[in-house]
């Protein structure tokens, strides 16, 4: 039969990964990799951290890569080679070289489609300016980071929120450029429930970020130097020295679209547990392949900034040895990054995707405290929102914020995620309290009494949001059961403040007609006046979720 060929279409670094495992799977492959450009392509999280370590050689990092694929297994890496088509039938791969300017061809046993993806460039003027940055290859890296080093580059424009996008944001601001961010949509990071985007917001414009939502680019404003020097938006005109556009990311797949690949319904190459394509020996990876969600079992898509290993180990072996191994197709989309001394993570759906999937759902915050080994200085807050199905209480998301101790979360309730866990099997979880590490009781136990107290009826919470809508409602009553020493330190504009302890001999105060609002620090207590006040006789009562220490408002 003679020496199996494995050809390899696109620079992503996932079918890099692939190529590597499937040499040392079997090392009589023959392995060519056809790169687009002079080298591979940088997922979002690598292409943030080189802008971010300028000490960080990123030519040094490319060529270690290269030279031990060559020296340890023979890859040929083949760069500046587009490919223009590739002919199932005759499993052949049609290319130019960019380098030569002539095409040609490769012949394959096996093909790895690994495109990755691309931003698709929007009709505004000065998008082309040398300036205008997509991250999507070394060239702008490298022009960045030599911008930022000969001072040329001291304000920065970056366009959309994504999490992709605010990690892209936090590289230039720990290498001192002033940020301003544009977002088109009414808030940041779509995919978090609004007022967990907004405690991000806030942490952000502390740190000195604008940002600027409901704002759409109009255009660029060129110099004769046809660099950018103003963006333009219906509201604002922004100055700067150069513009990251991190909006529409979108899936490659336009080769294998036009070979008969079967793209699926979330627009994104369809692959099966193999990772393999419709089309026998084709297979797939990385960011131009969807999956399929463990929650609604649909088919998604989202960008990722990491290189997915789980499926580069199952691509690699399947490709050396016939597909001995499968990949569980479904995915609790779980993404994490570490931005303005802030981790940011999710896993699952927000509240507001819950609900336009058509599920019943029903929310718990929970605050904890860690210790100062998180990042910044100090105890650092951490925000855990628990999203669940209130018909059978299965887990359908969750977001955290905070320091370590909220990716710790993360992992844990996306591990029951993927399980298709409920409220009871995360209850029932044999969890590590750390402390004096944790200065509270473990916050997945924390939210998991929380969002069962909810679900069994015993109290009604209202979001930072809900409430923020209602403050001037003069039907509602928002009330501090804080110590005065904790409120002289500021209130909800038209609080009143009753302490725990003074609850019920001042019952006179508050008038039973109106929706109560109780509200403390972390909300703990507000429950126990709610419960209070229930025995009572008061009726319309809520508890802010997450407290104060979860409101950005």
């Amino acid at each position: 039969m003679g020496t199996r060929r494995l050809v390899v279409v696109g620079g992503e670094i996932d079918g890099v990964m692939a190529a590597e495992k499937a040499a040392r799977e079997n090392p009589e492959l023959d392995i060519k990799i056809l790169l687009p450009g002079k080298f591979f392509s940088l997922k979002g999280y690598l292409s943030s951290y080189f802008i971010q370590n300028p000490d960080k050689d990123i030519y040094s990092f490319m060529s270690r890569i290269r030279d031990r694929l060559k020296e340890q297994y023979n890859v040929e890496i083949l760069p500046c080679r587009k490919v223009t088509d590739i002919v199932s039938l005759e499993k052949k791969v049609v290319f130019e070289n960019l380098l030569e300017g002539y095409q040609s061809s490769l012949e394959f046993d096996k093909l790895i489609i690994a495109t990755g993806a691309k931003t698709v460039i929007p009709p505004v003027e000065g998008i082309e300016a040398g300036n205008v940055f997509f991250l999507d290859t070394l060239d702008d890296i490298c022009s960045i980071r030599e911008g930022i080093d000969a001072g040329l580059f001291k304000k920065a424009v970056v366009i959309g929120t994504t999490l992709a996008g605010i990690n892209a944001a936090n590289s230039l601001w720990s290498r001192g450029i002033e940020i301003t961010m544009v977002e088109r949509e009414e808030q940041i990071l779509d995919g978090f429930d609004v007022e967990i985007a907004d405690l991000v917001r806030k942490q952000m414009e502390q740190k000195g970020v604008e940002i600027l939502v409901n704002e759409k680019v109009l255009s660029l404003i060129c110099n004769a130097r046809e660099q950018v020097v103003e963006v333009h938006t219906p509201n604002y005109i922004l100055t700067t020295d150069m513009v990251i556009w991190m909006e529409d990311v979108k899936p490659d797949i336009d080769v294998a679209k036009k070979a008969g690949v079967v793209i699926g319904k979330a627009g994104a190459i369809e692959v099966d547990q193999y990772m393999e394509t419709n089309i026998p020996d084709i297979y797939a990876i990385g960011n131009c392949v969807e999956r399929i969600s463990k929650i609604t079992g649909n088919p998604s898509w989202e960008y990722n900034m990491f290189v997915d290993k789980r499926a580069v180990q199952v691509l690699g072996y399947n490709v050396a040895h016939d597909n001995g191994l499968a990949l569980s197709k479904g995915i609790t989309g779980a993404a994490s990054i570490q931005a303005f001394d802030l981790n940011i993570s999710k896993a699952g759906l927000s509240s507001v995707q819950a609900e336009q999937q058509g599920y019943g759902a029903e929310t718990a915050v929970a605050c904890v405290s860690d210790s100062k080994h998180g990042y910044g200085d100090g105890f650092q807050e951490n925000v855990i929102k628990l999203v669940v199905n209130k018909t059978d209480q299965k887990i359908l998301g969750v977001q955290c914020l905070g320091g370590i101790l909220s990716e710790k979360v993360l992992d844990v309730i996306a591990t029951v995620i993927s399980m298709g866990g409920t409220v009871n099997d995360l209850s029932r979880l044999d969890l590590i309290d750390h402390l004096p590490y944790i200065t509270d009781m473990h916050p997945v136990c924390l939210v998991t009494d929380m969002i069962t107290e909810k679900l069994a009826g015993k109290f009604q919470g209202i979001s930072a949001y809900e409430l923020c809508e209602i403050l001037d409602d003069p039907q509602v009553v928002v009330l501090d059961v804080r110590t005065r020493s904790e409120t002289a330190m500021g209130m909800l504009p038209g609080a009143i403040n009753i302490p725990l302890n003074e609850l019920e001999e001042r019952i006179d105060q508050l008038d039973k007609r109106k929706r109560i609002v109780l509200v403390s620090k972390r909300g703990r207590r507000a429950y126990i006046g709610y419960m209070k006040l229930k025995q009572l006789g008061f009726e319309d009562l809520k508890v802010l979720d997450g407290g104060l220490s979860a409101y950005p408002y």
